[in-house]
């Protein structure tokens, strides 16, 4: 049977668009820079120990304090937003990052169909819309929550609330739309707010990463226990938007 849907939300890094050719270092640079942007700088040779503080949440503001950086946590993420905003376009614009073909192709059928679209992210709108403005053509996403609205409204992934911010703006309801990610916070998201979700593996971007999803979704399907985190199972996994369009036909 078809599945018939009249919305889709889509996160952007990894699932619609190629952020940088290593993200890994990408997120180290940009986390370096924060720290400069605030008026620190970072022990040298320690790069990657100071950014897995922050990523992780661990000891992270004690760090600061130890090399005499005085900023608040609210401070530090309004700069690394300024500091990504910054680097990302630059990156955009010089052919490194853009949108995947397959995203393109697959957003070019759902509009032919009638079907609106959103994106849900922690990017800024700037960075979206540069990836969007590189195609004259494409239809432009008629939702969204991005950067901004998380530091102003203090939402997080997978708070259900994101979702339905943006398929309101869409004017469409939850179980007429899927939420299409590359995280199992993507996929709880979607499933708390009554969407069919979409889990995509990109192995070429994440590598390894790739395989712990589904070691993680594995152990949450033979463990009853976990039945608090049933929501981060996704409907389908893919390797590409396109393989969705299949399940949208009969």
């Amino acid at each position: 049977m078809a599945l018939k849907i009249k919305g889709a939300v889509f996160d952007n890094d990894n699932t619609i668009a190629k952020i940088f050719p290593d993200p890994r270092i990408y997120w180290e640079e940009v986390f370096v820079e924060t720290v400069e942007e605030c008026g620190g700088k970072v022990p040298e040779g320690r790069e990657t120990e100071y950014m897995l503080s922050y990523y992780t949440g661990k000891g992270f503001m004690d760090k600061l304090a130890s090399i005499g950086l005085k900023t608040s946590w609210d401070e530090f993420q309004e700069a690394k937003g300024r500091v990504d905003e910054r680097k990302r376009i630059s990156s955009i614009n010089a052919g490194n990052s853009r949108l995947f073909d397959d995203a393109v192709e697959f957003i070019r059928y759902i509009h032919s169909r009638g079907i609106k679209f959103g994106v849900a992210t922690f990017t800024s709108q700037p960075v979206v819309m540069a990836a969007f403005d590189q195609i004259s053509d494409l239809a432009r996403p008629s939702g969204f929550f991005g950067w901004e609205d998380s530091l102003k409204l203090g939402l997080e992934k997978p708070n259900p609330e994101i979702a339905y911010m943006v398929l309101r703006q869409m004017e469409v309801e939850p179980r007429e739309a899927i939420m299409v990610g590359d995280r199992l916070t993507d996929v709880e998201l979607g499933n708390q707010a009554g969407m069919t979700t979409f889990l995509v593996k990109r192995r070429e971007e994440d590598g390894d990463l790739v395989e712990t999803l589904e070691r993680e979704i594995d152990e949450i399907r033979g463990n009853f226990a976990r039945v608090e985190d049933f929501n981060k199972i996704p409907d389908y996994q893919i390797t590409k938007l396109t393989d969705i369009i299949p399940i949208l036909e009969e």
